[in-house]
């Protein structure tokens, strides 16, 4: 009703201006051109007595002036919209014009269209909907770009608020280049906040440095402004959790990269953010939803400007968007850990070469694994409440995918259950706040296994659609780039969490990178006739089985057909179309396709009637669902050219062996600096011991399956030490020695497990200040260019005339401070070399390898001891999940895990060749601790229960191994030959 009023609405004004007005100036004024006597009167300037000549010629030319300045533009707008054009807004003094004429011609077109809840559903099935035929075009796929599109301009925006200028106060550590990043999204823009602040201060001072701005300062900032507060709509009677209540990312392997919380502040890339007045109802049409924007208070600056960078990018330069990129890296991690539980101690596992870890980077700032968490948990819900209340699934047209939201949109209306929010009168728009769909407690199929990301729209959001009722998608254009989206989509079912029972077949991709991710869900074919009698029989096949359980389609039979089947859809992608009798058999067979579960993508001429993606360029596409309405513009994901070259690199570096490794080397930052003394900023106290001789490490490892049979190799005990007031790891109960600070204050930088660092003032340190001077540390140079610095820390701000490191550097020069002798802890940068830093300021990193030395085996027996007590759980571990910050760790966090599974490994058989099971569990559960889902580290525990002939240790840790790295997961080699000598080694183990 309210389409049709507000539609009704604008016909009646449009009815108005084009005919009421002209009818009106021609009835009551006539000719509004002056005659030749009155042109001579005002050529002239003879006084006008009586207005005749105002009233009837002058007034009314303008008036048609102004007429024709709408008319024009309407006319614009109104042939655009027939032929499914965007028309260009360039010319300001027509824009508005053109805005309105194209709001007032949406609505009419809505109304006539019958509005989101009439998006050309096919009616229900029959049983003659599944016979033979030719392809019906009018039942051909919903139109779905009229919901996107046409009922964005129907919606009337609502009154601006009053607004009034942003004023922001100055506290300590703001620059006006982070203000311009926490106010606009770009640095550079600093200069118009210098040039708008250059009175006199409360304080008495000016603005004349823009590198020095005081606490207390008000700083105006142009061009932003707050809203007067609006009433807010009526919460949720559930609250939503908060992020680290609920949300949770993917469990891989790959280390997890810090993301937006929330909406993105400003800056491109970053969806919706505040600021904007109204919500973006997935794809298109706008939410009845107040937005306030607040100006953030004195307390609030701090975390603000700490968030300024936090504008990520929804793709990847070559056009791969967040959520496959979460994907891809979680695949990559996967092939890591069997990278590492291949690694025997002494070796590292390969890594990828600098161009392609650069990709990696770029991937990792990308990555969107919340929001792939959110998409599968909100589906998995959804499939739990139909099967749990017998409910049918509602048939979905696509999803939307914001920071702030999930959006579903349906063909029909439909109720949903909690957590999920209606948003539309017709209840075909519903929203799902992040975090707020959990996980089913029982495993569920995935109701909508087709869904896949075509690209991202203009609002900020990932655009994913339904293949699977679809039924026929053609993607045309750029051939290049058409095939890039038909990478993407294949990739995206290889890797999506709620594909998981997907079986799609390639036709004509033979370079798909898809393949090699997901061997059981992706297959190849170059058999065209044999695809097609397959597909045929499949088709037989699922009806038969439909009918057999009484259902009328795969919606209907997962909801309350699943005892013994998925339903699984079949998605057949076409990379070229078949010509002939081929061509139209798989036309006959698409025509058999809606809800049986089989959807087919096609590049090039369209296969059969169904909906459309038209590529002009990598940045420009356009959605066409089969309707007369405007099509649906938005950037596709692509995965092509030199950016798949890129990824398929990264897959096989993780296929290379492992290399033995030079310790020296690796331990390079030693030689780089002063002649540290031993090790003080986190050292274990032990007692005086003299040096012992050490076993080689054969010797030790042969030993310890036979203790009795090993010369001795005393291991010196260590001093009992007050732990630091923090918990210990989760996977062992460790104690964790005190730290011990050298004379002054320098500070000590802790990444073998929670990030943290002591000696200095956190509260005052800028958000990535700890991960500044953690990135100098690590580079085992002397000094660190400046351009390294904000490549590694900024990539996707990357240029020469960026200087966010910078800035940075010259907030923590201030807090850091100077030593007792006067000299800065971060000196300012030298042209020719980049930054340094304090030699005292060290990491324990540093520690532990100068502990261990370049040798393991001749590594003394306390050195090893304090080494593994340095680390107190998974390196980097506890960091926020904040756009490209700490991207960069991935190298060196796998160096740092190997190396403290060496140092574990040769301190658990030293220990053990000596009977010394405390030891040597301590340093097995060390090892666990840094990484969970390796093997090698569980392996040692089960030795030391082994070599101790302790039948309840090792059926615990047996027990718990499981539990971590999976029930059915399959274990590696050495794990499942320690398994089975325990049974010939522990008398008692074969009766549990």
């Amino acid at each position: 009703m309210k389409k049709l009023l507000t539609g009704a609405g604008a016909l009646l004004l449009l009815t108005g201006i084009l005919v009421g007005i002209p009818a009106a100036l021609v009835a009551l004024a006539g000719n509004p051109f002056p005659t030749a006597e009155q042109w001579h009167a005002i050529v002239t300037l003879t006084p006008d007595y009586g207005n005749v000549i105002m009233f009837t010629k002058i007034l009314p030319l303008v008036i048609w002036v102004l007429w024709a300045a709408f008319a024009i533009p309407f006319l614009v707008e109104l042939v655009a919209a027939m032929g499914g054009r965007k028309t260009p807004k360039k010319v300001a003094a027509f824009r508005g014009q053109q805005k309105l004429a194209a709001g007032l011609i949406a609505a009419v077109a809505v109304m006539f269209a019958g509005g989101v809840g009439a998006l050309s559903a096919p009616a229900p099935a029959s049983a003659d909907a599944y016979s033979v035929g030719t392809v019906d075009a009018a039942a051909s796929p919903l139109d779905l770009s009229s919901a996107m599109a046409m009922v964005q301009a129907a919606q009337t925006p609502p009154a601006a608020p009053e607004q009034q200028q942003v004023v922001h106060q100055v506290v300590d550590g703001d620059t006006l280049w982070d203000l311009a990043v926490q106010y606009y999204g770009q640095g550079e823009r600093f200069v118009e906040i210098f040039n708008a602040n250059l009175g006199v201060q409360p304080d008495g001072q000016s603005l004349t440095d823009p590198d020095l701005i005081l606490p207390g300062w008000q700083l105006s900032i142009p061009g932003v402004y707050a809203q007067a507060p609006v009433e807010e709509a009526p919460a949720p009677t559930t609250p939503a959790p908060t992020p680290d209540e609920s949300v949770q990312a993917p469990t891989t392997d790959a280390p997890a990269l810090d993301g937006a919380e929330g909406g993105a502040g400003g800056g491109a890339g970053g969806g919706a953010g505040a600021g904007e007045a109204t919500d973006v109802r997935g794809m298109g049409e706008s939410i009845d939803r107040p937005v306030v924007e607040q100006v953030p208070t004195v307390d609030d600056v701090s975390e603000t400007a700490d968030e300024a960078d936090l504008a990520i990018p929804l793709m990847t330069a070559g056009g791969i968007a967040g959520l496959l990129v979460a994907g891809l890296l979680g695949a990559l991690g996967a092939r890591r850990l069997r990278q590492r539980r291949k690694r025997v101690k002494g070796e590292r596992i390969a890594l990828p070469e600098p161009e392609v870890a650069d990709l990696e980077l770029e991937m990792r700032m990308v990555e969107n694994p919340i929001g792939v968490t959110d998409v599968d948990n909100a589906l998995r819900t959804l499939q739990a409440w139909a099967e749990d209340n017998g409910e049918q699934l509602p048939e979905l047209l696509a999803v939307r995918v914001a920071d702030d939201e999930v959006a579903l949109y349906l063909a029909a209306p439909a109720d949903l259950p909690e957590p999920f929010e209606s948003m539309h009168e017709d209840r075909t728009a519903w929203i799902v706040r992040p975090g707020r769909a959990q996980a089913p407690d029982r495993p569920t199929v995935s109701p909508y296994p087709a869904l896949a990301n075509i690209g991202t729209d203009a609002q900020g959001g990932y655009v994913l659609l339904d293949l699977e009722q679809i039924g026929s998608l053609n993607v045309t254009g750029d051939e290049e780039i058409a095939r890039g989206m038909l990478n993407a989509l294949a990739c995206e079912f290889a890797t999506n969490p709620w594909s998981d029972e997907i079986q799609v077949t390639l036709v004509g991709l033979d370079d798909a990178l898809a393949r090699d991710l997901d061997r059981i869900r992706i297959h190849q074919v170059a058999d065209i006739p044999a695809l097609v009698r397959n597909l045929r029989a499949d088709l037989n096949d699922r009806r038969d089985a439909l009918d057999s359980y009484g259902v009328g389609g795969v919606l209907e039979a997962r909801s309350r057909a699943t005892d013994i089947e998925t339903w699984a859809p079949h998605i057949v992608i076409l990379a070229e179309t078949p010509i002939g009798s081929l061509r139209d058999d798989l036309a006959e067979l698409v025509a058999r396709m809606p809800r049986l579960g089989i959807a087919t993508i096609a590049q090039g001429t369209a296969l059969a009637a169904g909906a459309t993606v038209e590529v002009t360029s990598k940045d420009d596409a356009e959605y066409r669902s089969g309707g007369a309405l405007p099509p649906l513009p938005f950037r596709p994901q692509i995965l092509a050219g030199e950016e798949l070259e890129l990824v398929r690199s990264l897959f096989a570096t993780t296929d290379r062996e492992a290399q033995p490794v030079d310790l020296e080397q690796e331990h390079a930052h030693a030689a780089a600096e002063t002649e540290p003394a031993a090790p003080e900023h986190a050292a274990v106290a032990t007692e005086e011991t003299t040096e012992v001789e050490l076993a080689p490490a054969t010797e030790a490892t042969e030993a310890a399956a036979d203790p009795a049979a090993a010369e001795p190799v005393e291991i010196p005990e260590v001093t009992p030490v007050a732990a630091v007031d923090e918990p210990a790891a989760e996977s062992a109960d460790i104690d964790v020695p005190s730290v011990e600070v050298p004379d002054w204050p320098a500070p000590y930088i802790r990444l073998l497990g929670p990030v943290d660092a002591l000696n200095v003032d956190m509260d005052a340190i800028p958000g990535r200040g700890i991960e500044f001077l953690a990135f100098l540390l690590l580079q085992n140079t002397p000094s660190v260019p400046g351009a390294l610095v904000q490549k590694k820390l900024w990539p996707d701000t990357f240029s020469k005339d960026n200087n966010n490191a910078r800035q940075l550097a010259k907030q923590l020069r201030r807090i850091l401070g100077h030593d007792p002798f006067g000299q800065p802890l971060l000196p300012e940068g030298r042209s020719s070399a980049g930054f340094t830093i304090h030699n005292q300021i060290r990491t324990d990193w540093h520690d532990f390898c100068d502990l261990i030395g370049p040798d393991l085996s001749t590594t003394p027996n306390e050195n090893l001891i304090r080494a593994i007590r340095l680390v107190r759980g998974q390196p980097f571990d506890g960091l926020k999940r904040r756009g490209a910050w700490w991207a960069w760790r991935g190298p060196i966090e796998e160096t740092m895990r190997a190396a403290i599974l060496d140092a574990a490994d040769e301190l658990t058989h030293r220990a053990l060749a000596t009977g010394k099971f405390d030891d040597a569990r301590l340093a097995a559960r060390i090892a666990q601790s840094a990484d969970r889902l390796n093997e090698a580290g569980w392996r040692l525990e089960i030795e030391t229960a082994m070599a101790a002939g302790d039948v309840d240790a090792f059926n615990s840790i047996v027990d718990a191994m499981f539990e971590v790295v999976g029930v059915d997961a399959e274990i590696d080699d050495a794990t499942q030959q320690l398994l089975d000598d325990a049974h010939e080694k522990l008398p008692g183990l074969a009766a549990r």
